[in-house]
């Protein structure tokens, strides 16, 4: 998504020996090898609800340091798909830094059922950081904005996504700031939370404005439902394009 934007973008990630590389063209890659990743099947009902079996948990994900060393990004996010880290598992000290909460917030019931994390707040503590920045949804935890107050007490800027009903961004002053989805006609919403937040994350480090920030993530993940996967990542025109036609 990132380098849709035009962003320079690097993964850091495990990797198994078989999956297709050339999926991932244009971006840098700095991997290590495993023999196992986090594995979901989703299915969604007639409103978009969607339900998560969890085929496999994967193995510990080690980011090595010397895989990012002596380096200072604009932008780190850290994604875990389920378990992999324990915790955050390296500082930046003037890098923007953010966390997506979705895989540390999940459990597993009977017959591998993905369920809400009975700790949400515990389990999400342990990857932010204060001046960090946390995405998660409405469906990850039973009551959201009671961890995402939780997490701006915290020093955490939280922002809570809510599909077709926008987002809202909680501030480390105890105030609360909602916008509205933009129109969008869903295909597939599989990775628009991704989305989204990747381009919040741009364009905060390009603006340093979170309005502005905010516009640009929510037009990127109303386009990113209306494709199908990888294809269906938006770019930086397309999103600007979306933006002036709802503000006309």
């Amino acid at each position: 998504m990132t380098q849709s934007l035009g962003a320079r973008t690097t993964l850091v990630t495990g990797m198994h020996p078989d999956f297709p590389v050339h999926v991932l063209d244009g971006i840098e890659v700095r991997a290590t090898a495993v023999a196992d990743l986090p594995r979901y099947a989703n299915t969604y009902d007639a409103a978009g609800n969607r339900s998560q079996i969890l085929l496999s948990p994967g193995e510990p994900l080690a980011i090595v340091p010397h895989l990012v060393r002596g380096e200072e990004p604009d932008v780190v996010m850290y994604a875990p798909a389920y378990h992999e880290f324990r915790k955050a598992p390296l500082r930046f000290r003037d890098s923007l830094t953010a966390v997506a909460l979705q895989g540390p917030l999940r459990a597993v019931g009977g017959e591998g059922q993905v369920v809400h994390h009975p700790e949400p707040m515990a389990a999400a503590s342990r990857f932010v950081r204060p001046g960090w920045i946390a995405f998660f949804s409405d469906e990850d935890t039973p009551d959201p904005e009671a961890l995402a107050r939780h997490l701006a007490a915290s020093q955490t800027l939280a922002i809570l996504t809510r599909g077709h009903n926008g987002a809202t961004l909680f501030e480390l002053d105890g105030t609360a700031q909602h916008w509205p989805a933009l129109p969008a006609t869903p295909v597939d919403p599989t990775g628009a939370g991704d989305c989204f937040a990747a381009a919040f994350m741009v364009r905060l480090a390009e603006t340093d404005d979170l309005a502005m920030a905010m516009q640009f993530a929510l037009a990127a993940g109303a386009l990113a439902v209306e494709g199908s996967g990888i294809s269906g990542l938006p770019s930086r025109a397309a999103i600007e394009a979306r933006m002036n036609r709802e503000a006309a």
